[in-house]
C-alpha cells in the first residue's frame, strides 16, 4: 500500500515502530528515466513510501526490497540495474541503478505486564529506544486509556481477558517486565515465562521480601536455582533508589538499557565498496548506447 507520507518522514515513524524496512536510492541514471539520481524510498512489508518513479521499474523495485524483507539472512545491501525497456517494459528506455539497503526490526523486543502507574511511565522512557514493545494488561478501562496517538509509536497496547494470554505470542530472547497489580497474577507470570526457557531477561517489581517468598515459591514448583536466578527482583539498577513511580521507571530503564547495550567489532569494511559502485554506474551506461 503506498503512503502519502514523504521518505523523510516515514524513516522516523517505520525506526519508531521499530519495523523492519529497506531504503531504495537511484544512485544512476542514463538517458530517459523516470526520476532524477539521489530519489529515495522507504519500503515495508506492508508500505511503501515517497516514490522512485512509479510504474514497473518501482514494483520490481518493491518486490526485490520484500523479498529482502521475508529472509532474515538477506545482505545489508544489493545493487540492482534496470534497463527500463528490456527489464521493465517501460517506454522511457533509458536505465536506472537502484542500492537497496536494509535494516531488521530492532533486536530488542520487551513486554511489559501491567499498565500501573510505574509501567506507565516506563513506557514513555523506552519509547526512546531502539526496542519494540508490547504492554499488556487485562483491565479494559487502562488499556483504552492507553491505546491513544500520544503514545510512543514503538509500544504496542495489547488487552486480553488474562495477561498470560500474551505470553505464547512472545517472541524468542524477549526481555519480560512483570509489573502488575496482583501478586498472585505476577508469579503466575513468572512461572509461565520460566517455562518457555527462551528469555532474555526476566524483571520482578517488588521488594526483596517479595522476591524471597516468590523464591521459595519456585524451588517448590521444581524450578532449578540457575532458572530461579534469571528472575531478577526488586528489578532496576541498586544505585537510583526512591519509592516514587518516576524513580522505579528510570532505575528500571537504566537496568534495560544496561543489559541491550553491546559492543560491536570495529569492521575493517562495510557496505559496498567503490568498485562495486563504479562498474554499476558503468553497467547504466553500456546499456543506454545499446
Amino acid at each position: 500500500m503506498m503512503s502519502s507520507l514523504s521518505w523523510v518522514h516515514a524513516l522516523q515513524e517505520v525506526e519508531k515502530a521499530g519495523q523492519a524496512w529497506v531504503i531504495a536510492t537511484v544512485i544512476g541514471t542514463q538517458g530517459s528515466a523516470p526520476r532524477e539520481s539521489s530519489s529515495k524510498m522507504i519500503i515495508t512489508e506492508e508500505h511503501s513510501f515517497d516514490t522512485i518513479g512509479g510504474g514497473q521499474l518501482e514494483y520490481a523495485v518493491c518486490q526485490k526490497a520484500r523479498a529482502m524483507l521475508q529472509d532474515a539472512s538477506s545482505p545489508s545491501h544489493l545493487l540492482e540495474h534496470f534497463p527500463l525497456a528490456a527489464k521493465t517494459n517501460q517506454c522511457c528506455g533509458g536505465a536506472v541503478s537502484v542500492l537497496l539497503e536494509y535494516f531488521p526490526e530492532p533486536a530488542n523486543k520487551i513486554t511489559i505486564f501491567g499498565m500501573g502507574h510505574v509501567a506507565t511511565t516506563l513506557v514513555n522512557v523506552l519509547g526512546n529506544m531502539q526496542a519494540k514493545i508490547s504492554w499488556v494488561d487485562s483491565r479494559e478501562n487502562l488499556a483504552q486509556d492507553h491505546n491513544i496517538k500520544g503514545l510512543p509509536s514503538n509500544v504496542t497496547p495489547f488487552l486480553y481477558e488474562s495477561m498470560l494470554e500474551h505470553i505464547d505470542h512472545m517472541s524468542h530472547n524477549e526481555i519480560a517486565l512483570v509489573m502488575t497489580h496482583d501478586h498472585a497474577l505476577d508469579y503466575q507470570l513468572v512461572e509461565a515465562l520460566l517455562d518457555r526457557k527462551d528469555c532474555r531477561f526476566i524483571g520482578l517489581i517488588g521488594s526483596k521480601t517479595k522476591a524471597l517468598r516468590f523464591k521459595k515459591r519456585l524451588v517448590s514448583a521444581s524450578f532449578s536455582q540457575a532458572e530461579i536466578d534469571t528472575v531478577h527482583c526488586p528489578v532496576g539498577l541498586n544505585e537510583i533508589t526512591g519509592k516514587k513511580p518516576f524513580e522505579i521507571a528510570i532505575s528500571i530503564a537504566g537496568q534495560i538499557i544496561q543489559i541491550t547495550q553491546t559492543k560491536t567489532e570495529t569492521k575493517k569494511r562495510s557496505g559496498l565498496t567503490w568498485k562495486e559502485i563504479n562498474n554499476a554506474l558503468s553497467d547504466v551506461k553500456e546499456s543506454s548506447v545499446v
